[in-house]
């Protein structure tokens, strides 16, 4: 008993010395912090027991956790504080985007889709719906047969490369384009989805930091702890004061219907279900676990993991996420989104990306062709079915 209570002390000076620290170095005036939302510096943490502790020190987040250990990112300061209270550690050094292979720049991203949308425009619309930090386009790409149409067809979204450094899921978006355009007419289950579906796809949330190798956008900030959160402090659904890649997506999504969405990432590869910001079992627990299940049965190595059990996981079984677009867009605009972690290296070699794509393929065709059963589920429930109990 002396020794937890003695444990958990040390624990809340720890914590206390960071936040001390913290202010010490200084954080950038040019970000705002948000549930942790810095990612000046990232280190991957050796000692599990710390877990909790450092996860709830103001300004720090976790990701990734595993067996081994967990990553943990926050302001400048960070790895003086882990050094100095003997937390064993080791840095998480940027990409070097030249040391994988030839992955496209933004620069490039940005001129294949705009040659898609030229080359079939019955299908796509490619609109940017802001600018990032160094003023690069936040490009989307409606697909839909009469694509000029805005009309009551169910509307599905998949954001890719929210982190910068997890570029899998970028490719995979630019495949996904060229594949739905490419067999229209010719696949009856695409023809099929595109016929009754408005589909929106942003290839890369986080352009600036897909240029850079980084997880944080331009100003450091990590988008996947910027948003909204009804856990938190930070609870009110209004996109002031965050990213200005934060606040584009919200906007967008306030002129949208979206009943079904996913976003990518790397470092792990697993599907994760709602709710990442409490430990509240969701009403619709069982339905969602089903969605899941039935994209990471369509993904062989996702559903062969012999990490996550089936290949899905509850996001706060797994660890805590404040700030997670997707409990945001599920709690918030009533878009039921989902998390796929698609690939352990975060930024693979580029000749494995056809390999991703290949053993994704049938369970992005699957979880967009669900947008009408999720469509009809809101038609029919209060929004407060997808809200926990208060």
């Amino acid at each position: 008993m002396l020794a937890f209570v003695m444990q958990k002390h040390k624990n809340i000076l720890l914590a206390f010395s960071f936040i001390i620290n913290v202010f010490g170095f200084g954080i950038s005036e040019a970000a705002p912090v948000r549930n942790g939302s810095l990612a000046q510096e990232g280190y991957f943490v050796y000692d599990r027991s710390l877990q909790k502790m450092i996860g709830s020190t103001p300004g720090l987040s976790i990701d990734h956790v595993s067996a081994q250990g967990f990553e943990v990112w926050g302001p400048r300061g960070l790895g003086q504080w882990l050094q100095r209270n003997k937390i064993r550690s080791a840095p998480l050094s940027p990409v070097n985007t030249k040391g994988a292979g030839d992955y496209p720049s933004p620069e490039e991203i940005s001129q294949e889709l705009k040659g898609i949308a030229q080359t079939a425009p019955q299908l796509t619309r490619l609109f940017s719906i802001g600018k990032s930090v160094k003023g690069r386009d936040l490009w989307v790409m409606k697909i839909a047969s009469k694509v000029e149409q805005d009309d009551n067809r169910p509307e599905f979204k998949f954001i890719a490369n929210m982190h910068g450094d997890e570029i899998v899921g970028r490719e995979l978006m630019v495949l996904l384009i060229k594949d739905l355009v490419s067999n229209y007419g010719k696949d009856e289950f695409v023809t099929k989805l595109l016929d009754s579906t408005q589909i929106y796809i942003m290839p890369s949330m986080n352009p600036d930091g897909a240029a850079a190798g980084t997880r944080g956008n331009g100003n450091s900030v990590d988008l996947n702890r910027n948003f909204p959160d009804f856990s938190t402090n930070d609870n009110q659904d209004r996109p002031d004061g965050r990213a200005v890649e934060t606040q584009a997506v919200m906007n967008w999504q306030a002129t949208r219907k979206f009943a079904l969405s996913a976003n990518f990432h790397g470092g792990a590869e697993v599907v994760n279900y709602l709710w990442d910001t409490t430990g509240e079992k969701h009403p619709q627990l069982q339905w969602l676990q089903s969605l899941s299940l039935g994209y990471a049965k369509l993904a062989p190595y996702i559903f062969a993991s012999t990490t996550f059990k089936n290949g899905i996981t509850n996001g706060y079984d797994w660890y805590e996420v404040n700030g997670g677009m997707q409990d945001w867009s599920t709690y918030y605009r009533r878009d039921v989104q989902f998390t796929v972690e698609l690939s352990n290296e975060k930024w693979p070699s580029y000749s494995k990306v056809d390999y991703y794509y290949k053993q994704n393929r049938s369970a992005l065709l699957y979880l967009m062709s669900q947008t009408h059963n999720v469509a009809q589920f809101w038609a029919k429930n209060l929004r407060s079915s997808f809200q926990p109990a208060r």
